[in-house]
Formats: structure tokens, C-alpha cells, sequence
């Protein structure tokens, strides 16, 4: 869907004085990539589950990652048009059906332009820590600090988005599957 975004805006200057036009501060926007448009690795790659909770049927499709080993999913995601071709951060959508502890979610990615060689080397990765809050609740992250997109960074280029659980990382306590419910990605608009 288009998206219009208007950058400046008539701004007063108190009473009897004659307003002006003044910029827009900066935009940031949301792409959401639930758990169903992910795809696990092949090599060390996530579990894929779709459950229906027991009293009112709550249907999610999810991604199991382990506690024990670092596990992987891919999404291709052509960025918005109005990208303004930098940083974004990530925000993990999460839940687990047993256990208690902290888990600690990343993302990374590569952008393409026409005629890229896709096995290229990801970007570098941030992560996130957040603490499940009851089995079955669904547990927003905190935001991750800001990701640097590797490749051919350009609005309207895609990109593919990795996204994992560090298990092995020292924050990472909870001794079971991580279910992720999905991704927001948040970026700045050109």
C-alpha cells in the first residue's frame, strides 16, 4: 500500500506574528515479518510449529528455537521505497511454553542490487535480551541497537533478514524452545 509522508509543516510563531514553514523531524516505520513468512536454515536452522492454544483456540505459527544450540531462520524482504537506506532495529514478538529465564534474540541482513551474488556475507548482527514473563504470554524485546545492513544498501532493494537465538551467548537462561511469533523491524524514511 502507498505510504505518503509529508516533510514540512506550517509552524506559528506565537501571537501576531506570521507562521513558517519548518521540516519534519525524522520518520521511523515499521515492516512486520510474522514467524509464517520465515524460513529455517538448512544447516543448524529452527523448528517450525503452529499451535492452538487450549481455552479460546488463539491459533500461532511460530519458530522453535533451541536452548542448547544457536538456531537460524531467512526472510527476503524487498525494503519500502521510502527507506532512507540506513540502520534499523529489531524488536523480537516471542513467547514459550514452559520454563522461566531470559533469551537473547538477534538479527542481521544483506541488501542486493540486480546482478548481486547472493552467498555473500551477512551483515553485523545486534541482539536483544527479554525476560519471558509467563508461559504462554506474548513478551515483546526491547529494541536492538542499531543494525548495519551489509551489501548494496538502497530503498527498494531486498534484503534478507536473519534472525536468531544466541543460546550460547551469557545472558541466555531459559532452558527451553524459544517460540517466535514474529519480527517488527523499524527503519527511517527517506
Amino acid at each position: 500500500f502507498p505510504v505518503t509522508i509529508f516533510r514540512q509543516y506550517l509552524k506559528t510563531q506565537g501571537a501576531g506574528a506570521n507562521p513558517i514553514w519548518a521540516s519534519q523531524a525524522s520518520v521511523v516505520q515499521n515492516v512486520w515479518i510474522p514467524a509464517a513468512q520465515w524460513i529455517p536454515r538448512t544447516t543448524t536452522g529452527c523448528g517450525i510449529d503452529s499451535r492452538e492454544l487450549s481455552t479460546n483456540k488463539i491459533n500461532t505459527d511460530e519458530l522453535l528455537f533451541d536452548a542448547a544450540t544457536a538456531e537460524y531462520a531467512q526472510v527476503m524482504v524487498v525494503m519500502p521505497s521510502n527507506w532512507n537506506a540506513g540502520t534499523v532495529t529489531a524488536k523480537f514478538h516471542w513467547t514459550a511454553s514452559t520454563g522461566s529465564g531470559d533469551v537473547v534474540w538477534g538479527l542481521r541482513g544483506r541488501s542486493y542490487a540486480n546482478d548481486d551474488a547472493l552467498d555473500q556475507a551477512m551483515g553485523t548482527g545486534q541482539t536483544a535480551t527479554d525476560t519471558l514473563t509467563a508461559t504462554n504470554d506474548l513478551d515483546i524485546s526491547p529494541t536492538t541497537s542499531a543494525i548495519t545492513i551489509g551489501g548494496t544498501v538502497a530503498s527498494g532493494n531486498p534484503v534478507i533478514f536473519e534472525v536468531y537465538r544466541d543460546a550460547a551467548a551469557g545472558g541466555d537462561t531459559l532452558g527451553a524452545d524459544a517460540r517466535l511469533l514474529g519480527v517488527e523491524i523499524s527503519y527511517t524514511a527517506a
